[in-house]
C-alpha cells in the first residue's frame, strides 16, 4: 500500500466518519439543538479539511487561528478548553496522521530548543517541589506545556524556505483579519453602542477593544507586532505586490490604535525606527512609496478621531497619578507586582510554581475598602513576563528562559549571513515583531497564550533552515 493511497483512504474515512456521526445526531437529538450542532459539524469538517488541504500551511492556519481566538472558552467535563488547545490537540493528531510509520520525523533539536525542554521541566519541578497547592499548579503546568508545545509543532512542520514564506504569511493573513475584525467592532461601540468585541469598562469608563483576543492590551500587543511585521515585508520583499504589505501595515496599526493600550502606543515605534534603520541601511528605503500609505493612514484617524483621540488623551493623563479612582488598572498592576516580588524573596530559588501567584494572593489584605475600584479580571496576575517567570520558577527558571532566547537570538543573527532572502526578511520582520513583544509584556504577560510560542517557533524555524543551509533549499519568492 503507497503512501499516496493510505492518505486518501484516511481521508475518505474521516469524511464517512463525519457523515455518520451526522446521521446519528440527527436520529438522537432534540430538533431545537439541530443549529448548534450543525455548526460544530460545518467547523470540524473545516478544520479537517484546512489541516489536509495543503500540507503543512493549512496546519499552521489551524495553530495561528486558535491562537487569535483566546477570547473563547467552553468547559467539557470540567476542562475548561480555549480554541488553541483544540488545535493545538487536532495539529498533533493531524502530524501524527501524516508523518506516522511512513515519514520519518527527522527533527534535529538545537540548543535553543533544549533549553526550551528545560524551561518547561522547570515549571513541573516548582509546581511539584515549592507549590503551595501542587495540584493545581502541576494542572497549570500542564496547560502551560500544551500553549508551548505549538512551537515544536512549527519546527516540526516548517523545514525550507518556502514553507517559511507561507508560514509567515499565514501568521499575517490572520492577524489582519483579528486587525479588521477588532476595528469593527471598536467602531460599532462607538457608532452603535454594541459590545462584541469590546470590553466597556476595560480602563475605568472607556472601553478597550480586544476583538478575539484575551483582552484589550493582548490585542494591542498582537496587532501591533502584525502591523511592524507587514512594514518590514513592504520595505525589504522584493514581491511585485508588495505594495499590499504597505495596506495591510496601515490596518493592523489602525487596531493597535483603537486597543488603547498604552504599552503599545509608546512601544511601536521602537521596532518600526528600527525596521527603518535596516531599510536605509539596505539602500531599500524609497520615501514615494512609503508616502502614499502615510496620508492613507493620516486620513483616516483624521476620520476616526472623534472616536479615540479624546480616548487616547485619557489614557495617559492618568500616567503618573497616585488617585487610585483615575487609574485603578495601572494601580493594580503595580500593587501585585509588588507582592509577587515578595513572594520571591521567600522562595527565590526555584519560585512557587506556575500560575501560583493567584494563589497566594490576597486583594482584602493590600487593597482594603477600596478593592471594589480595583479591576480583577477573576484572578490575581503578574502583568510583567520577566517577574512572572522569576515568581513562578525562581531564578532558575528565569535564567533558563533568558538563556533560550538569547540563543535563538544568537542563532537568528548567524542565520541572517546564510538565509536566501525571503527568509532573511522573514526572520528580520519576526525579530521586530519580538522586539515589539519585548517591550509590551514588561506590563501586559502573554506566555501563557499560544500566539507568542508560535511566533518564536517560526523564528526558530527560520533561523534553523538558514543555518541547514547546505541542503539545496527549495524554491522561494525572491
Amino acid at each position: 500500500m503507497t503512501l499516496a493511497f493510505a492518505d486518501r483512504t484516511l481521508r475518505i474515512a474521516l469524511l464517512a466518519g463525519e457523515i455518520l456521526v451526522l446521521a446519528w445526531l440527527f436520529a438522537t437529538e432534540d430538533l431545537t439543538n439541530v443549529g448548534y450542532l450543525l455548526l460544530a459539524i460545518a467547523l470540524t469538517l473545516g478544520m479537517v479539511a484546512l489541516v489536509f488541504s495543503k500540507w503543512p500551511t493549512g496546519c499552521v492556519f489551524l495553530l495561528t487561528i486558535g491562537a487569535a481566538l483566546s477570547r473563547f472558552s467552553v468547559t467539557l467535563g470540567g476542562l475548561h478548553l480555549r480554541p488553541e488547545y483544540v488545535a493545538t490537540s487536532l495539529a498533533i493528531v493531524a502530524i501524527v496522521v501524516h508523518f506516522g510509520g511512513h515519514v520519518e520525523l527527522n527533527l534535529r533539536l538545537r540548543d535553543f530548543d533544549y533549553w526550551l525542554l528545560a524551561y518547561v521541566g522547570m515549571n513541573f519541578f516548582s509546581s511539584l517541589v515549592t507549590s503551595p497547592q501542587p495540584s493545581k499548579t502541576l494542572r497549570w503546568a500542564t496547560l502551560n506545556a500544551l500553549v508551548i508545545i505549538p512551537y515544536f509543532l512549527i519546527r516540526i512542520l516548517i523545514r525550507s524556505d518556502r514553507q517559511i514564506w507561507l508560514a509567515l504569511r499565514a501568521l499575517l493573513y490572520v492577524g489582519l483579519c483579528e486587525a479588521i475584525w477588532g476595528t469593527l467592532a471598536s467602531v460599532s461601540n462607538h457608532v452603535f453602542g454594541t459590545t462584541w468585541g469590546v470590553e466597556v469598562g476595560q480602563y475605568g469608563s472607556i472601553p478597550g477593544t480586544y476583538g478575539t483576543q484575551y483582552e484589550a492590551n493582548l490585542f494591542g500587543s498582537y496587532t501591533g507586532c502584525i502591523a511592524v511585521m507587514f512594514l518590514t515585508l513592504f520595505l525589504l520583499s522584493r514581491e511585485r505586490t508588495r505594495f499590499w504589505y504597505g495596506w495591510g501595515a496601515m490596518l493592523a496599526l489602525l487596531a493597535a490604535v483603537f486597543s488603547l493600550a498604552r504599552s503599545v502606543l509608546l512601544g511601536l515605534p521602537i521596532p518600526i525606527l528600527a525596521v527603518f534603520f535596516i531599510s536605509v541601511r539596505k539602500g531599500q528605503f524609497e520615501l514615494r512609496r512609503l508616502l502614499p500609505l502615510a496620508i492613507g493612514l493620516g486620513l483616516v484617524l483624521a476620520m476616526l478621531s472623534p472616536f479615540v483621540l479624546e480616548y487616547i488623551g485619557q489614557r495617559f493623563s492618568t500616567l503618573g497619578t497616585d488617585d487610585l479612582d483615575y487609574d485603578p488598572s495601572t494601580y493594580g498592576r503595580l500593587v501585585q507586582m509588588t507582592a509577587a516580588l515578595q513572594d520571591v524573596s521567600v522562595h527565590p530559588v526555584f519560585g512557587t510554581g506556575t500560575s501560583s501567584f493567584q494563589l497566594l494572593f490576597d486583594y482584602s489584605e493590600w487593597f482594603g475598602p477600596v478593592a471594589d475600584n480595583v479591576e480583577d479580571n477573576g484572578g490575581a496576575y503578574i502583568g510583567n513576563t520577566p517577574l512572572r517567570v522569576l515568581h513562578d520558577t525562581g531564578v532558575v527558571g528565569l535564567a533558563v528562559f533568558l538563556v533560550f532566547l538569547a540563543t535563538l537570538a544568537r542563532a537568528s543573527y548567524r542565520a541572517l549571513r546564510v538565509a536566501t532572502h525571503s527568509t532573511k526578511v522573514s526572520i528580520v520582520a519576526l525579530s521586530a515583531g519580538l522586539l515589539l513583544y519585548a517591550i509590551t509584556f514588561q506590563a501586559t504577560e502573554a506566555t501563557l497564550l499560544t500566539f507568542t510560542w508560535i511566533h518564536l517557533g517560526l523564528l526558530a524555524a527560520a533561523a534553523t533552515v538558514a543555518l541547514n543551509h547546505a541542503r539545496p533549499p527549495e524554491s522561494a519568492p525572491e
